[in-house]
């Protein structure tokens, strides 16, 4: 896969009116410089923070009742809120049309659901931070290949022209005039070429479904549509930006409807997309009405936003449903939303890793889909490991604490190693290698010092580890009083209360769910038994040596009205003929 980076930028009135963009920071945020002082502009920025949680609260609104009506506009939406004028000219409406090539007077008559739900899963509500998308290296070559491998048959430049079922199956009619018959067919062409190939056979669902799936059609076509300032350039103008086609020497722009010919032209065509309405979201929601009906299964990228994941999603669906299989689709991951602080600590950690790896290869794969590639250009070593991070917290702790960091970050749960085998060895290594003295005095004098941000971050931490350290030195004076008060401390807490406490503590960190099989060695009287299970659900087997342990852990676990299996408890008479538990 091929890791490109989205963003956006908006120019109004050829840069003489509002102009930004998010692809370089702040740079390009205020890339015209009037909008310092200009309050209409900071109100945009307010309400772009607003329109997050005013998103967020209204699928909230939408869970807890789900009889609201979701056919309302993004017109209505933004009426209902009270946005200005320039936050819909200057940010909405230009966002909306460069994603499903609209023009812009249209934008407001979309769907408020279908598009809020768009923002909110692909990370577009907020100005920094926008997802990484991930392409298919080499592109629809490698799918073709390996289906030719396991037998497939993918015939080019045959069009169909219509689509007939009796009870034989499907009879396809080519445009070279033969006719050939399926068991079942999988219609994954745009809505409207489906119907055409229907024909007259298609129903009266068929057709109210399929015919609530709108199309925009437009033509494709210089610098000369670029923003004024060209610190607003976003990868989206060059294609060699999302899709990695290498450096040439001049980009490759994409111009949607020009007002007039191109100077240079390498190609004109008409693209078209499905129109985000409410008819069609509402039409989203009832293809389970036709899907198989006649031997017909419909496919293809109208039934999501009109991008190619959710045409790869449909064909999965489809797919299913013909082998008559039960399909369970994964829901979008939620996103890392890092607050401010956490954003600066993740900005440092990874331009601190940058610099610092010079041999081999360190990745970091946030929850919600975000990779970062660390790779030397030193091919002395050539491990690869890769952590899979979990919270936010993962770069505030390494931030502030470095190397300590890292470990508790690793104890926290806050990042996991992919290979569980041999990931933690792997990183230890390739560290050692980026440590060697001679490969990094040669880097470190022209890209570190003691300023750097990474050190500077972690410099208040070790002077803090430093003075806990020669302040709790254990001298005879430090000693007596660390023993006086030990054993001075008042019982504030009485054993069982600090037991129980403890208990739930395991139960938190070992994040124990439903799920889980845990086996406790040495199970003891059975209070952990009780609790983890009373509180998670899971499953448990314990062990002991101990018969009365055994019988008053059987008690307390019917007490607690748990069904006990036989094997749930068990009794080790002998040490010898269980020296070893494997899994």
């Amino acid at each position: 896969m091929d890791i490109s980076v989205m963003s956006f930028s908006v120019s109004l009135d050829q840069g003489r009116g509002c102009e930004w963009g998010t692809r370089n920071g702040y740079s390009s945020l205020f890339a015209h410089k009037k909008n310092l002082l200009n309050p209409y502009f900071w109100k945009m920025i307010r309400e772009i923070s607003t329109f997050k949680q005013d998103v967020i609260s209204y699928f909230e609104a939408l869970d807890n009742n789900p009889d609201i009506d979701r056919n309302e506009t993004l017109r209505q939406f933004i009426k209902s809120h009270g946005y200005s004028e320039l936050f819909q000219k200057a940010y909405l409406i230009p966002i909306c049309a460069s994603i499903w090539i609209y023009p812009l007077a249209g934008v407001l008559d979309f769907s408020a659901h279908h598009i809020l739900s768009f923002f909110r899963d692909h990370r577009l509500l907020q100005l920094f931070g926008l997802p990484q998308l991930l392409t298919l290296r080499w592109r629809s070559h490698i799918n073709k290949e390996e289906l030719q491998k396991r037998g497939c048959q993918i015939r080019i430049g045959c069009e169909v022209n219509s689509v007939t079922t009796n009870q034989e199956g499907c009879t396809i009619a080519s445009n070279d005039g033969a006719k050939e018959v399926f068991d079942g067919c999988i219609m994954a062409a745009h809505a409207p070429n489906t119907l055409k190939m229907l024909g007259e056979e298609a129903t009266s669902d068929e057709t109210r479904i399929l015919g609530a799936f709108q199309y925009v059609y437009r033509d494709i076509a210089n610098a000369v549509y670029l923003p004024l300032r060209k610190v607003t350039y976003v990868m989206d103008y060059c294609d060699l930006g999302l899709l990695n086609l290498g450096d040439p020497k001049l980009p490759y722009l994409v111009t949607l409807d020009p007002p007039h010919a191109p100077e240079h032209t390498l190609l004109k065509w008409t693209t078209r997309h499905p129109v985000p309405s409410a008819a069609a979201s509402k039409a989203s929601c009832e293809l389970h009405q036709i899907q198989g009906k006649r031997r017909i299964w419909f496919s293809g990228a109208y039934q999501g936003y009109g991008f190619h994941e959710n045409g790869l999603k449909a064909g999965v669906v489809a797919a299913y449903g013909m082998l008559r299989r039960n399909c369970s689709i994964l829901d979008n991951p939620k996103q890392m939303v890092p607050t401010w602080p956490e954003t600066g600590a993740r900005l440092l950690v990874t331009s601190f890793f940058k610099n610092f790896i010079q041999t081999g290869c360190i990745i970091f794969m946030e929850e919600g889909g975000t990779v970062f590639t660390f790779q030397g250009t030193d091919r002395k070593c050539s491990l690869k490991v890769s952590l899979r991070i979990h919270t936010t917290q993962f770069y505030w702790r390494v931030a502030t604490q470095a190397d300590i960091g890292l470990a508790d970050a690793f104890i926290h749960g806050d990042f996991s190693f992919v290979d569980k085998n041999e990931g933690l060895i792997n990183r230890i290594t390739i560290y050692l290698a980026n440590t060697d003295p001679k490969a990094y005095v040669k880097t470190s004098s022209k890209k570190s010092g003691w300023w750097t941000p990474m050190l500077l971050t972690t410099a208040l931490s070790a002077a803090k580890y430093f003075i806990c350290h020669v302040s709790n030195q254990n001298t005879l004076t430090q000693a007596r009083h660390n023993i006086s008060h030990h054993y001075d401390m008042c019982e504030d807490e009485d054993l069982k209360d600090a037991q129980l406490r403890k208990i739930n503590v395991l139960i938190g960190k070992a994040k124990i769910s439903k799920e889980h099989h845990i086996l406790e060695i040495g199970c003891g009287w059975g209070s952990f038994a009780v609790e983890v299970v009373k509180q998670t659900g899971c499953r448990y087997t314990g062990i002991t040596l101990s018969e009365q342990q055994l019988k008053y852990a059987q008690l307390r676990v019917e007490q607690a009205g748990f069904q006990i299996e036989a094997e749930e408890i068990e009794q080790k008479k002998n040490r010898e003929e269980e020296d070893v538990l494997e899994e």
